[in-house]
């Protein structure tokens, strides 16, 4: 079973899924020499590569960020073990396309539809409010998101004006996958919403 957490950085992700109890794998427990190479992961390379190319302005990070995404898919063809991830494959398209200008809605679609074989069990939503996320950020020492490195002010002005993008970018993965769906309150107690997810990953025994 393969779960993944999405939300705006901020929103509670990482802090969730450290406080889930169930016996699981997390972000990188699948080795990059555990890929498994086949036709349906050539397809979805190669629609990242055109996506990411398409995209406008053209710049050197987001082919970056879209080899990321590639080499993260191994993350899902491991079926056999139980995966918690605190971000992916949606987190990753919205960290390529965040920064775009403009980009070919079909080539997204493409990409998306190539990626259904590697769909996840469940998407776990995790709803909080920008100002709320923000506040977060600003008080976290150890963040990795390039949001952390921005004013507050910066900050909250970018994920307000990205926030739909996320949400949209949710929305067109689920509906073309077919993924579960939960959505979690992220302004509850942390350990409230990690129960839900342990029984999540209880039913796959």
């Amino acid at each position: 079973m393969i779960v993944e957490c999405v939300g705006l950085p901020g929103s509670g992700k990482t802090t969730i899924c450290k406080l889930v109890t169930l016996p699981h794998g997390k972000k990188r427990s699948i080795q990059l020499r555990e890929t498994r190479l086949n036709s349906k992961l050539v397809r979805a390379s190669w629609k990242v590569l055109l996506l990411c190319c398409a995209a406008r302005p053209f710049t050197l990070n987001r082919l970056k960020r879209g080899m990321n995404l590639v080499a993260f898919l191994r993350h899902y063809q491991h079926r056999e073990r139980v995966i918690l991830l605190d971000q992916g494959q949606i987190q990753k398209l919205w960290s390529i396309l965040s920064g775009a200008d403009s980009y070919p809605s079909r080539r997204l679609h493409e990409l998306i539809a190539s990626l259904k074989p590697f769909a996840p069990d469940w998407i776990i939503w995790v709803e909080t409010p920008v100002t709320l996320a923000v506040e977060r950020i600003g008080n976290r020492t150890h963040g990795v998101s390039r949001f952390d490195r921005l004013s507050p002010e910066t900050a909250l002005a970018l994920l307000s004006e990205r926030a739909d993008l996320l949400r949209d970018l949710a929305k067109q993965y689920c509906s073309e996958t077919k993924t579960k769906f939960l959505h979690l309150d992220g302004t509850l107690a942390p350990t409230e919403n990690a129960l839900k997810i342990n029984k999540i990953l209880g039913g796959s025994n």
